[in-house]
This record gives structure tokens, C-alpha cells and sequence, in this order.
């Protein structure tokens, strides 16, 4: 059996990727997993009837109405105002938006536990499917303040201990007069060097991701919209009451472009990548044997696998045992658009198919060592990016490199292939 059908499609498909417990502030598996809880939260908060949706549990998330923050702005009756309309409607994006921005302006040196709950604050309403320009602001701006505090708590631990393994630390712009000494649950120096490292590798992509927002960032996509694109159904609201009706064809091409759009942006920032992947999943349901959710999924899930391996370079020896889980989930979603095109007859608008699975091949090639790949598997998976930039060429000549580079691969691996026979052959 080959390498696609056994090793990628079987042996990983239940595989996903593991976080490394040894640098717990670092990991973005677990802080979204947090996110999706809350907004569990706040659906079941939003089922209420009558005065229950006003009556808090003492058991309730907190994060919820965002009263997780109150403490950090104690003195400040505005914060107080919004946590009582997030506890009638947490679901209110500008109120959150509005508490989130207030708290970071409180003060600048918060603990990394604050900084923390208002990343997950930030990035709520996103998660919820309101998805505009400002609010993704918002979340780079406390994702950069999270991971600018990580790394400074780390440096000034470093200071106190008078660590003689600061190799390869950026150790300017350090405040050593930070009146805070926290525990933030790392166990051995190369671990906070690790998260140091991985940290100012995110803050370092964060400018540029900031401009695509600024620049490229032009429309906003609302809940409400998702809800109308999902159900097929728009709602009027008239001085008799509502009707339901057909969702109009040139609305529907707007809302996904919208949708499209906002998944663009949400792959860049590693805390808001299962929205984009939850976001793809959506526009799957509304119809089957289009292929643009499933290569969105690819694209956020490529992502994702560069993340693994800023991981690698930065320290995380670990995230290794990523690479091979997260490459075939990107895999698996362009196979699956591929089997919805006609390759023997392709048009211009399979282009992205047929040329970004090709480019995946030949990312897994360049990555072979690193994801363990063996060579007879990696020849099938290339044969298979082969067939489809082959195609591709057909329609835009302008993908002849990448149709080279696939080339000159397979050639390799057939040339390394013959080599290991002979050796054989002598004994």
C-alpha cells in the first residue's frame, strides 16, 4: 500500500497536534480550546429565558460578562457599566471591545495572568462571528501585549538570578525596575529561553500582519450575515413583523467574499486560527461540491504547519511531532477538493486546487527529514503534485517553476532510490 493511502490517510488521521507542557504560556492549542469553552458559555447564557438571563450563577465563567477584568480596573465605574451589558448580552461586541481597550490603558505593567484574560476577551467576539477591522486590532494588540510581557517577565527573571546562560537573548527593552515577581510555571532555564525565543518570533510577525489588516481589511462579516448565508434565509423586519425569505444569490456571493476574506486574516495570528478553520467548516455546509472552504482549510491548516516549524526553529524541539499531523490535515482538504474538479478539463477558477496542492507536495518534499517521511511514500505524494501542476500549466504557464522544482524532486528521489538498490545488489 503506498505512502498516501496508508501512512497519511490511516496511521495520522486521528492525530492532531500536542502541545509542549513545558512551556505552558506559549501554547495556543490550550488558550483556544479556553475560547471555544467561553463561548459555549455564553450560547447556553444566551438559551436563558426571562429574569434567569439576569440572575448570575456564583458557578459562571466569568469571562462571560468579562467580570474576570474588574479587578484590573477597580476604580473605573466605565468598566463597571460594560460588565453589566455584557451580563445582559455578552455577546455585545462593542462593549467588549470597549472593556478590553479600557483595562490595557489602565495601566502598562498587568499581570501576565491579565494580559492573558483579555487576549481571550479580545478575541471572543471573533470567535462568535462578528469579524470587522477594529476588533481584529484589538487581538493583535493584546496578543502582542501578552507575548511582550511574557518574554519581559522571563528576561527579568534571567537579571535577578544573574543567569550566565543568556545566550542569544534579546535582553534590551527590558524594565528592571518591574515591581512584579510571577510564577509563570516554567521549570529550567531553556524552557524560558524557548518561550522567549518563540515569543519574539510572533511579536516580530505582528507589525506586518497589522498593515494586512489596515490596508487589505476592507469589509466586516457579522453573525448575522453567517446566519443568513448558513440557513439559506435572510430576515425583513416590516411594521407587521418579520418574514423569512430566500437569500438573494448576489448577497450569498457577497457574504462568502466577506467570509473569505476574514479567513484571510484570521490565519496569520496563531490565537484566532480554529475560528478561521471553524469559519471554512460553515461555509462547507453550504454547498458540498464547491471547493473554496476546503482550500481555505487547507491554506489556515498551512498556516499552521509554518507555525510548527517557527516552533522548531525557535526552540521547541518538540513541535517536530506536529509537522507530519498538521501537514495531513492540509493534505486530506485539498484531496478533497481535488476530487471535485475535473483535472482532465480544468478551468482557471481550479487554479488555486490544483496549484497550491502541488506547492503542498513540494513543501512536504523540502520537509521530508524533518516530518520523517520515507522515500517511497514521498515519490507517491509527488507523482500526485505532479498530475496536478501538470494541469495547471494547461491554463497559466506561469507555473512552469514550481512544475520544475516538483520535477527535479521526483528525479532525486529516483536517483537516491537507485543508488540504495545497488548498494543491495553488492551483498
Amino acid at each position: 500500500m503506498s505512502f498516501f493511502s496508508l501512512s497519511i490517510e490511516q496511521k495520522m488521521a486521528t492525530k492532531g497536534p500536542k502541545e509542549n507542557t513545558n512551556i505552558p504560556n506559549i501554547n495556543f492549542i490550550g488558550f483556544q480550546n479556553q475560547i471555544a469553552e467561553i463561548v459555549k458559555d455564553i450560547k447556553h447564557h444566551n438559551k436563558k429565558s426571562g429574569l434567569k438571563r439576569f440572575i448570575k450563577s456564583k458557578h459562571e465563567n466569568p469571562h462571560v460578562d468579562g467580570s474576570i477584568l474588574l479587578n484590573d480596573a477597580p476604580q473605573n465605574r466605565e468598566a463597571g457599566k460594560l460588565i453589566k451589558t455584557l451580563e445582559s448580552d455578552p455577546t455585545n461586541s462593542l462593549a467588549r471591545l470597549r472593556l478590553v481597550n479600557l483595562v490595557l490603558g489602565e495601566r502598562k505593567d498587568h499581570h501576565l495572568q491579565t494580559h492573558l484574560n483579555m487576549m481571550l476577551q479580545a478575541s471572543i467576539p471573533v470567535y462568535l462571528g462578528e469579524i470587522t477591522p477594529t476588533l481584529m486590532q484589538c487581538v493583535l494588540t493584546s496578543y502582542r501585549s501578552y507575548l511582550e510581557r511574557l518574554a519581559n517577565i522571563h528576561k527579568h527573571k534571567m537579571l535577578s538570578i544573574k543567569s550566565t546562560q543568556l545566550k542569544n537573548i534579546n535582553m534590551s527593552g527590558i524594565d528592571i525596575d518591574d515591581e512584579f515577581s510571577e510564577d509563570l510555571h516554567v521549570d529550567d532555564i531553556n524552557s524560558a529561553k524557548t518561550e522567549i525565543q518563540i515569543a519574539e518570533a510572533l511579536i516580530a510577525n505582528c507589525e506586518s500582519v497589522l498593515q494586512i489588516i489596515k490596508t487589505k481589511m476592507n469589509t466586516t462579516l457579522s453573525s448575522e450575515e453567517l446566519e443568513e448565508l448558513i440557513n439559506g434565509q435572510t430576515v425583513t423586519n416590516s411594521f407587521f413583523g418579520g418574514n423569512e425569505e430566500k437569500i438573494n444569490p448576489n448577497k450569498q456571493n457577497m457574504i462568502i467574499s466577506k467570509a473569505i476574506m476574514a479567513i484571510e486574516m484570521l490565519k496569520q495570528i496563531p490565537l484566532l486560527q480554529n475560528a478561521g478553520l471553524d469559519l471554512a467548516k460553515q461555509l462547507g455546509h453550504v454547498d458540498k461540491k464547491l471547493t473554496y472552504p476546503l482550500v481555505m482549510e487547507g491554506r489556515i491548516n498551512m498556516q499552521l504547519l509554518k507555525y510548527q516549524l517557527l516552533r522548531i526553529e525557535n526552540g521547541d524541539k518538540s513541535a517536530r511531532e506536529n509537522m507530519a499531523p498538521v501537514f495531513n490535515l492540509a493534505l486530506v482538504a485539498y484531496r478533497k477538493a481535488l476530487k471535485l474538479i475535473n483535472k482532465s478539463a480544468p478551468t482557471k477558477a481550479d487554479l488555486p486546487v490544483l496549484t497550491e496542492f502541488a506547492n503542498l507536495t513540494h513543501y512536504g518534499y523540502v520537509h521530508r527529514d524533518l516530518m520523517r517521511f520515507t522515500e517511497e511514500g514521498m515519490m507517491d505524494l509527488l507523482k500526485l503534485g505532479k498530475d496536478s501542476i501538470d494541469s495547471a500549466v494547461v491554463i497559466d504557464d506561469n507555473y512552469v517553476t514550481l512544475q520544475r522544482h516538483i520535477e527535479n524532486s521526483l528525479l532525486k528521489l529516483e536517483e537516491a532510490s537507485k543508488k540504495e538498490k545497488s548498494k543491495f545488489k553488492l551483498f
